[in-house]
């Protein structure tokens, strides 16, 4: 039985899989405080008293793969920076951790389960506290040493007065159309923000960040999920207008929110113990 975890700056979830089913999904907030006690916890809660073959995580970045080991996640509490996976749950559970980020993990999952099913190239966006993607091409991932590539592109670099992103750099799309950065700009959460023209604002910068996934990667399919894509309908069409007017010859690709929902972190993460292990 493998157990898995989903880590997030708000909340985290936990399941179980034998197989590629998961069990049921245990869900809580992210402490502030003891974290290690925290996952154990939910993990013991899926499994009771099973026997973990493995755990799989999916993890916001950036993160230490060789470790285990989350670095600096953006809107995470202090206490998680650092703090060593594998150190901590493999000794308490006896058994291998495989992390990956959090990106990734959901693309993978909608390459393989989701929407993206049947599809040689799938770019999948998570637009949420901070802002991440991952590429599947032919069923795998493509890896990226630093898994910035989503959130980090450099978009806006004279943008005069705006804020320095946590990677040091300036201009990122994170820092214009994440979570955190919709709250910074307009002062309000993402789910009550109403200004329309805000939102379309949003929307070209996102498809700004999806034509240069176009030009590098040629994908099927965009699919997109995360806490923010709950305003899908808002900032959706002046998003795909911008990718539509500003592509050469790359051809349009399909733009769509993923179908797998909030399990796709672990059912992604169940995927690459999956291949870790053949």
């Amino acid at each position: 039985m493998i157990g898995l975890l989903d880590i997030g700056g708000t909340k985290l979830a936990a399941s179980v899989a034998d197989g590629d089913r998961l069990g049921a999904v245990v869900r809580t907030t992210t402490p502030a405080s003891a974290p290690e006690a925290a996952l154990a916890g939910l993990l013991a809660a899926v499994a009771g008293d099973a026997r973990l073959s493995a755990i799989g995580v999916s993890a916001p970045g950036p993160f230490d793969r060789d470790a285990a080991a989350l670095l600096d996640p953006p809107g995470m509490p202090p206490v998680w920076h650092g703090f060593r996976l594998s150190e901590d749950l493999g000794e308490r559970f006896g058994c291998p951790v495989v992390v990956e980020n959090d990106a990734n993990c959901a693309a993978l999952a909608e390459a393989r389960r989701g929407a993206g099913t049947g599809d040689r190239v799938v770019v999948y966006f998570t637009v949420s506290t901070g802002i991440g993607s991952g590429v599947v091409r032919e069923g795998r991932l493509i890896p990226v040493r630093t898994d910035t590539e989503g959130g980090h592109q450099v978009l806006w670099p004279e943008w005069v007065g705006g804020p320095s992103c946590h990677c040091g750099g300036h201009g990122c799309l994170e820092t214009i159309a994440s979570g955190l950065a919709i709250e910074r700009r307009f002062g309000v959460r993402a789910e009550r923000l109403n200004d329309a023209a805000a939102w379309r604002d949003v929307g070209r910068w996102l498809g700004l960040g999806v034509v240069n996934a176009v030009a590098l990667h040629d994908p099927d399919s965009v699919l997109f999920g995360g806490g923010v894509c709950g305003s899908w309908d808002r900032f959706a069409p002046s998003m795909i207008e911008t990718v539509e007017s500003h592509l050469f010859l790359q051809r349009m690709p399909r733009i769509e929110m993923g179908s797998l929902g909030e399990e796709r972190p672990l059912i992604g993460a169940l995927e690459v113990v999956k291949d870790r292990s053949a």
